[in-house]
């Protein structure tokens, strides 16, 4: 079975696959652009009970899943099991009662996302070009247990409330910094919270480690900038306080590396050449990172006497797709903290 066949079949029988209590439910297959990717989307709607609520999931995945095993009934089992689960967990979500849209002002926040990438996107979307770059805008919808939800701000939905870019822009640059309060943070600090957790060590080893990994020297030392949450932090190098700050402690200029969407690594400018490190980004995104996390593959400096950030690489390696994405994520995004 091919997948335009899957998806068919998917779309004539889950309902009876669903059983008794959903004979009005309905069931869309269709396109849907998200940040580095357009996947689609199987979407239930009309589900007895839970109102607004329609779950998606993605079709290539599923699909995916059915070539593995080659069994339709299991694949079909499976998406039951997720469509059960989302009505399941929907209680407990502030979307229980549907999307509010009281207080979206004070909600609206900015993302940064690769501008060639998602260049369909960026004409649904109100945004602006920071180099190879784009801001966009998205609303925190409200989060539980599990994580945020978050929706995407289009350009129909920046008409409804009235907004022009710039006013997106004003209010997303004061509630970023408040909804995801800023983190720069040693990288050998991040690897032994990461290497010690909350476990119970010996405190004399545990202060060796760290001080064998403090004793780098200055120019080597890398820094982790994001923020408290870890989701969507690479934008917090749109705050120039983060970078100047370090930049003075350093007493240097920075090479800034997109590691991803959600964080960037700042280091001194005597690192290394903005094309060494270009290399290395684009290894590691393509090695590494999930397509739908990735930023860039460019090396991007800070000045900081001038006070400015700007490329520094010209990599020959710009674009960062290379696969497609095992993407289950709904409509509207979960974002789940790293």
């Amino acid at each position: 079975m091919n997948y335009e066949e899957f998806k068919e079949r998917v779309q004539s029988e889950l309902k009876n696959y669903l059983g008794e209590g959903f004979e009005d439910i309905k069931v869309d297959i269709r396109e849907t652009m998200k940040v580095n990717r357009i996947v689609d989307q199987i979407t239930v709607s009309n589900i007895p009970g839970h109102g607004p609520a329609a779950p998606s999931f993605s079709a290539e995945s599923l699909y995916h899943s059915y070539q593995l095993s080659d069994d339709f009934d299991n694949t079909m089992n499976e998406i039951v099991g997720l469509v059960k689960k989302s009505m399941e967990k929907l209680p407990n979500t502030p979307i229980k009662d549907g999307i509010k849209f009281d207080n979206v002002e004070n909600n609206i926040f900015f993302t940064l996302v690769n501008t060639d990438q998602n260049r369909d996107l960026l004409e649904t979307v109100p945004h602006r070009e920071v180099e190879d770059l784009s801001v966009i805008y998205r609303w925190n919808v409200g989060g539980d247990n599990e994580g945020l939800y978050t929706n995407m701000v289009t350009n129909q939905f920046a008409e409804q409330l009235g907004k022009s870019e710039e006013d997106l822009y004003k209010l997303a640059t004061a509630n970023t910094k408040v909804l995801f309060p800023s983190t720069v943070k040693n990288m050998n600090d991040v690897i032994s919270e990461m290497i010690f957790g909350d476990d119970e060590l010996d405190p004399l080893m545990a202060e060796e480690f760290r001080k064998s990994m403090k004793e780098m020297p200055k120019e080597k030392t890398m820094y982790v900038i994001s923020n408290e949450a870890s989701l969507f932090g690479a934008a917090s190098i749109l705050y120039d306080e983060n970078l100047h700050n370090l930049a003075e402690k350093l007493d240097s200029d920075l090479y800034i590396l997109p590691s991803s969407t959600h964080e960037v690594i700042a280091i001194s400018d005597k690192f290394g050449t903005p094309e060494e490190l270009a290399e290395m980004v684009y290894e590691i995104n393509m090695e590494q990172v999930d397509l739908a996390d990735r930023l860039s593959n460019q090396v991007y400096h800070y000045d900081k006497d001038a006070r400015t950030l700007k490329l520094a690489s010209d990599s020959p390696n710009k674009s960062i797709s290379n696969h497609n994405l095992d993407d289950r994520s709904d409509e509207l995004d979960m974002d789940k903290s790293r």
